[in-house]
């Protein structure tokens, strides 16, 4: 079984590049609600 790990990565002039990544439809069941950005 996979252990999600919760990363951010803010760019300089980006500002949060991983906003909205870890949503229900781009990691299926392993979604955690609260851990979205």
């Amino acid at each position: 079984m996979a252990t999600p790990a919760y990363m951010s990565v803010t760019g300089t002039k980006q500002g949060l590049i991983t906003a909205g990544a870890f949503t229900a439809d781009s990691v299926g069941n392993t979604y955690q609600e609260g851990h979205e950005d």
